[in-house]
């Protein structure tokens, strides 16, 4: 053993690389599992059931707390008036109206929302229902909240010393009567407005009214009410519009009459002033005489022209001497008679020539008479031409009378258009003002047709109900939340809580943080189970008991899988108090008893010798004195032979070498060649050795004994021992490059352990009793 223990010193193995042959041993698969479950959700779930009284107590504490504070809070009601913005418009008569309709767009919608929560609205919402007289929006008629005076400081301070201080409320002006009503009013107007909610749903011509009050029926009167107001105000608008609108139309038609008469009276007396007579619509007497007067010159002009062609063509038939020729001879009736005589009497001159020849006196008669027709022929022919003579100076006589005359017209007419163009301008001006007065008298009567067709560009669709269930608190939702929020607070405290936990509960707790494999978790044995005996007799009397098993299922544990399995095992602990003594004998008195295998348990604890008192009077020594020599007397050669302190127990046939707990200079002794050679004695004379080592973190005895054995088994008391020692321990065997076979946690409370859930196999214990006998 010796030697074996200075090949370990001449090649010492890095602490993971101890660590890592650990795992490759019986526990390996164990701990590889217990990394893929590192983040595994069964770990939380376990995690929370085993926190599940302080989560169901913070959330039955919050449910109890959010109760009563709905229990103390008043209800709050909330009834709301739907409103829909006009957007077709309905036209009885085709006119333009004063106030046209609203165009419901978003700034429109969003402008009729201000509208409906502005102060003027609101006051009239305060009158209407008398707000002023209603405790709930006027504090001044609620009684003083005794809670907060009670908790107001300022109650308990001297008025002096608060104007001391200065957190007195300073004097104000002196306010009238009326001015401390008004501000009262402005202070109800405002805890109206904090009641009131006004919404317009997206894509929507729809307007929520809602009221929050501590009355059903009164939120639904104020919603209403201020539904109305809002649809009486906007006709009140209208209305009020329309009356502007027909007082300035009658003004602006009284100036118009005015104006329209002074124009036409500039008109007429400028027609005076300047002779400007209208015959007709559209032309004066002047323009007509000139017209008449030009028409008749024109024709005196062709009646000229014709009389001169005339008397033109009968001078030329004259200077011809066929003037008998010209057309006016010819249709001259006189001249036509004398023909017809002149004919006649040709014709008897030229009967009574054939028959009394030219000689005869009637031819001379006859011819007498047809010269005295044919002279008076050329009476008439002359006197014709002469007329027409005449007709031509006549002619050309009344064209230069006309001519002159229009002469004379013209220069008159000339100064008269000069005169109708101002003329004009004031006709254009009275008619623009007899226009305008005729629009505006047309408007006027218009505007006076729409006071009683006027309708208000909105419409309540819903009137206000009283609700049946309060709106505030909403209890369900309250406590919905603050079920959730609880569960929250639960889950932090219990991750809190498990994370302020220094003790290890679980073997997987201690493989997570220490890399050990898990070697067995025994029970904490109750008094009642104990009878008043030690632990170490209860094994031996109940060796089918769970307790039992457990110390086999951690031996086993160690032991199977390891070619050869250790023959000498230490068993030490991080501090003192957390059971490797007890776990040690009991282990040794039961495999002892099993009769298989020959066991020695050697008390290496020189500093705290306990386990003499213990078995006083239930072990026998093999020699006739009370007490064989203790190992320490050995190892410092006090006692030459170690089987001489030796001594066995009669019940289990375990023999045991004890300490004196009185040891000094405990580390010379315990690196000293006896010790070491009493090891290796032992090793030949016995299956097993168990080394009771003291605690890791006490002193440093163990990391001595630990070379003198195959493997070490460190013992961790559930849930009572401090994660940290049991790191710190780990971390100085690790230096030491001592082999840990493994962990056994120690005062198991199965009843607790089974209600957290790691579904280890120490949870079952209980559950699968019956294959003990306890």
């Amino acid at each position: 053993m010796g030697t074996r223990v200075n090949l370990m010193h001449e090649t010492p193995a890095p602490a993971e690389g101890r660590r890592r042959r650990t795992d490759e041993g019986p526990g390996g698969a164990a701990r590889q599992a217990r990394t893929d479950d590192a983040l595994d959700l069964m770990a939380i779930l376990r995690m929370l059931w085993r926190r599940r009284a302080i989560i169901l107590g913070t959330i039955v504490v919050f449910m109890v707390l959010a109760t009563l504070m709905l229990v103390q809070v008043s209800p709050r009601y909330t009834a709301t008036a739907l409103l829909t913005l006009e957007a077709r418009q309905e036209s009885v008569i085709d006119i333009e109206a004063v106030m046209s309709g609203l165009s419901p767009d978003a700034s429109v919608i969003n402008t009729e929302l201000d509208v409906l929560q502005s102060g003027r609205l609101l006051g009239k919402l305060v009158d209407a229902r008398n707000l002023t007289d209603d405790p709930e929006f006027n504090s001044a008629l609620r009684p003083p909240n005794p809670i907060v005076q009670y908790l107001d400081p300022r109650t308990y301070i001297p008025p002096e010393w608060l104007t001391a201080l200065g957190l007195s409320p300073e004097a104000g002006p002196v306010l009238s009567e009326a001015e401390q009503r008004a501000r009262q009013r402005n202070r109800v107007i405002d805890a109206v407005g904090a009641a009131l909610s006004v919404s317009n749903p997206d894509r929507s011509y729809t307007i929520r009214v809602s009221f929050e009050t501590g009355s059903p029926d009164k939120s639904a009167a104020l919603a209403n009410t201020l539904a109305d107001l809002y649809l009486t105000d906007q006709l009140e608008a209208k209305f009020e519009a329309i009356e502007r609108a027909t007082r300035w139309l009658g003004t602006r038609i009284g100036d118009l009459r005015q104006r329209v008469r002074e124009a036409e009276v500039a008109v007429q007396r400028f027609r005076e002033e300047n002779q400007i007579i209208q015959a007709s619509e559209r032309v004066t007497v002047s323009e007509q005489q000139l017209a008449e007067l030009n028409s008749q010159l024109i024709t005196a002009q062709n009646d000229l022209t014709a009389a001169e062609a005339r008397y033109a063509q009968v001078r030329d038939l004259a200077d011809r001497g066929a003037i008998s020729a010209l057309g006016a001879v010819l249709d001259s009736a006189l001249v036509q008679r004398l023909r017809e005589q002149e004919a006649q009497i040709q014709q008897r001159r030229a009967e009574i020539s054939n028959r009394y020849g030219e000689r005869h006196p009637e031819v001379s008669k006859v011819n007498a008479e047809l010269q005295d027709i044919r002279g008076k022929i050329a009476v008439e022919v002359n006197r014709i031409v002469a007329g027409m003579g005449n007709e031509v100076q006549v002619a050309r006589g009344r064209v230069k009378a006309l001519e002159t005359r229009l002469d004379a017209l013209k220069a008159t007419s000339s100064n008269v258009e000069a005169a109708r163009v101002e003329l004009r301008e004031l006709e254009r001006e009275a008619e623009s003002s007899r226009v305008l007065l005729e629009n505006f008298l047309s408007r006027s009567k218009e505007t006076a047709s729409q006071e009683g067709l006027q309708q208000a560009d909105a419409r309540i669709i819903s009137e206000a109900k009283p609700p049946a269930a309060p709106s505030y608190p909403k209890k369900k939702l309250v406590l919905a939340v603050v079920l959730v929020l609880a569960s929250a607070v639960g889950v932090g405290l219990a991750i809190l809580l498990e994370a302020l936990d220094r003790g290890y509960r679980s073997l997987d707790h201690v493989q997570r943080d220490t890399g050990v494999t898990g070697l067995g978790m025994v029970p904490r044995l109750p008094r009642g189970k104990l009878r008043g005996k030690a632990p170490f007799d209860y094994v031996v009397r109940s060796p089918t008991s769970a307790y039992a098993e457990a110390l086999r299922s951690a031996f086993n544990t160690l032991t199977y899988g390891r070619t050869p399995p250790p023959r000498t095992v230490l068993v030490t602990s991080s501090l003192p108090g957390e059971g490797k003594t007890t776990l040690g004998l009991c282990l040794a008195r039961l495999l002892a008893r099993a009769g298989d295998r020959r066991v020695l348990f050697i008390e290496a604890d020189l500093r705290r010798g306990r386990v003499w008192p213990t078995l006083s009077g239930r072990a026998k020594a093999k020699r006739d004195e009370d007490r064989a020599p203790t190992l320490d007397a050995y190892l410092s050669g006090a006692e030459a032979r170690w089987q001489a302190c030796v001594i066995t127990d009669e019940v289990s046939n375990l023999d045991l070498i004890l300490g004196s707990g009185q040891g000094r200079d405990v580390q010379t002794l315990l690196r000293s060649d006896r010790m070491a050679h009493l090891v290796e004695a032992a090793r030949e004379q016995y299956n097993l050795v168990l080394i009771d080592s003291p605690p890791v973190l006490a002193v440093s005895d163990a990391i001595v004994l630990s070379r003198l054995a195959d493997t070490t088994v460190l013992v961790v008391q559930w849930a009572a021992m401090a994660r940290d020692g049991v790191k710190s321990a780990v971390a100085m065997l690790d230096k030491a490059d001592v082999e840990i076979g493994g962990a056994v946690m120690t005062q198991v409370d199965l009843r607790k352990h089974s209600r957290y859930g790691y579904g280890d196999y120490a949870s079952y214990y209980g559950q699968y009793g019956h294959y003990y006998a306890n």
